[in-house]
């Protein structure tokens, strides 16, 4: 069985190993600096804001901050890249995903009410770029989850955004080349096999990850 590491300091992680085990991954997760060579795969799981100094910013609005996590993962992000491995970011770890390529955040979305956790997951139409991967897995238009208050600004380099909700907010990133793939929303919590329709299944998304290992 393959095996994933889930990068994860600071958030309980239960749902990631489900949804890997519910695809036939081995998750495996660790707070720690891996070797790399152990594993077939990195998760980079959501979580609180990425330190804005790692982007070369102040402080805006960020909260919620672990530099140590965030140095963990993205020592972790370019050890595994550089192998060719496949890596997929959710929410916080789509962001870092685009930081350690050399892009940037908005730190305080003014359209925050649209994707903000306000004692649940919002949901909101979004829409996938044709011939991507995402939306081989969903098709053009489909309605994802959302918590999250911080956004890509800048593009890292090598990545193409493939995914968008209604007010412009990137939804989904991919790596022209590697199998790198983030999506700002949280498959994890979308994996019952009968979401109504129009909604993304979570597990798809994850089997397809797993398809890559």
């Amino acid at each position: 069985m393959k095996k994933v590491l889930i990068s994860c300091l600071t958030h309980d992680a239960h749902n990631y190993i489900h949804a890997l085990k519910q695809a036939g991954v081995n998750p495996i997760l660790s707070s720690e600096i891996e070797n790399e060579s152990l594993y077939d795969g990195l998760l980079l799981p959501g979580g609180g804001d990425i330190a804005p100094i790692l982007y070369h910013r102040k402080n805006r609005g960020s909260n919620n901050i672990s530099v140590t996590e965030d140095i963990i993962q993205l020592l972790l992000f370019h050890r595994f890249l550089e192998q060719g491995k496949p890596i997929l970011g959710i929410c916080k770890g789509m962001q870092l995903i685009n930081v350690a390529l050399g892009g940037s955040l908005m730190q305080d979305l003014p359209t925050g009410t649209l994707h903000a956790f306000d004692e649940a997951d919002r949901y909101h139409s979004t829409k996938a770029l044709s011939e991507s991967r995402i939306h081989s897995l969903y098709g053009s238009d489909f309605i994802t989850n959302s918590a999250h208050h911080q956004a890509i600004n800048k593009l890292g380099d090598n990545l193409i955004i493939t995914q968008y909700a209604k007010d412009g907010v990137a939804e989904a990133i991919e790596h022209t080349t590697l199998p790198v793939i983030g999506v700002q929303w949280h498959p994890e919590r979308m994996l019952a096999p009968n979401q109504p329709y129009g909604y993304a299944n979570g597990l798809t998304l994850f089997s397809y990850f797993a398809g890559l290992l």
